[in-house]
């Protein structure tokens, strides 16, 4: 997380752990981490911790990071707490926020947990506040992030712009160009094809890197390939979260039987009820069901009228 942050620095532990983690293979991150524990600086912790952020261990995140602890790694607690206890969102984002704006951030972690939070949070205009004129990769893509999410392309498109020339070939420029690419539809889909094609071959298929896959063979209409690169994801991560939601805009394309979109959103809300994609169909379920009946009752009394 470093201002000067090198990924030519091949020959470190922090580049091999660093990239481990910007391609979800979370596990391998925190193992690369591992074995230099007792010595290594906040830096380099700080991928493990946020790996196992990824994978719903943040227990091992509090056990680890004492509420004392005088590091930058204690953003990380805090980001632990907000995702646990919602309601305490806001008396975190205060902790966070005085952090970033009365101290020298060296390693970044205060600023990319602060923004973490207000993502998890759907906040993403003050994510971007936080993260605004940074030159940092990371704190880059994930305005990049942040800017799809807001439907701003076009700036997304210009940030990516700006990590090319700081470093056109780092991972995480290459992931944010592929970002933006399926972000913008079939003409530019295939470019993202190939960057995570390239990432599968030169590291390991991940469920990040194959439903990067899945989607540009779902929007190319490929939809056996598609099929093909889920079921790899599933064999990585049996309730993946990007898988299952594919699976079901695969079913829903290709026309298989309702059951198959009805399994796969089971496992959603069994692993990730509280997920946007689950909590936004729940309000969009309950939407519909109330206007049914505002319309039965409404069409009843013109009966009645009659």
């Amino acid at each position: 997380m470093s201002r000067q942050q090198n990924e030519e620095d091949t020959n470190s532990v922090l580049f091999d752990a660093r990239n481990e983690y910007y391609i979800g293979n979370f596990m391998g991150s925190i193992n690369f981490v591992l074995p230099e524990q007792g010595t290594a600086g906040p830096e380099l912790l700080s991928y493990m911790y946020l790996s196992y952020l990824a994978i719903d261990s943040g227990r091992i995140v509090a056990s680890d990071i004492k509420e004392g602890n005088s590091t930058p790694l204690q953003a990380l607690r805090l980001v632990h707490e907000a995702f646990e206890q919602p309601s305490r969102t806001e008396e975190l984002l205060e902790k966070l926020t005085d952090k970033v704006a009365g101290e020298e951030d060296e390693t970044n972690i205060w600023h990319l947990a602060t923004a973490i939070v207000y993502c998890h949070d759907g906040q993403f205009e003050n994510a971007l506040k936080i993260l605004h004129g940074s030159t940092n990769l990371e704190s880059m893509a994930l305005s990049v992030q942040c800017l799809l999410r807001l439907q701003r392309v076009d700036l997304a498109k210009q940030l990516v712009a700006k990590m090319q020339e700081i470093s056109d070939d780092a991972t995480l420029t290459q992931l944010a160009q592929a970002w933006v690419a399926l972000a913008q539809g079939t003409e530019q889909m295939q470019d993202a094809f190939h960057i995570y094609q390239e990432f599968c071959e030169k590291f390991k298929p991940t469920p990040a890197l194959l439903n990067g896959q899945a989607v540009v063979h779902l929007g190319l209409e490929r939809y056996e390939e598609a099929d093909s690169v889920l079921r790899e994801s599933l064999l990585k991560k049996h309730n993946d979260y990007d898988t299952l939601i594919n699976l079901m805009v695969h079913a829903h394309l290709t026309g298989k039987p309702t059951e198959s979109i009805t399994r796969n959103l089971e496992q959603l809300r069994q692993f990730y009820p509280k997920s946007d994609f689950v909590t936004d169909l729940d309000k969009k379920s309950a939407e519909f069901d109330r206007l049914c009946l505002q319309y039965d009752v409404e069409g009843g009394e013109k009966l009645l009228a009659i």
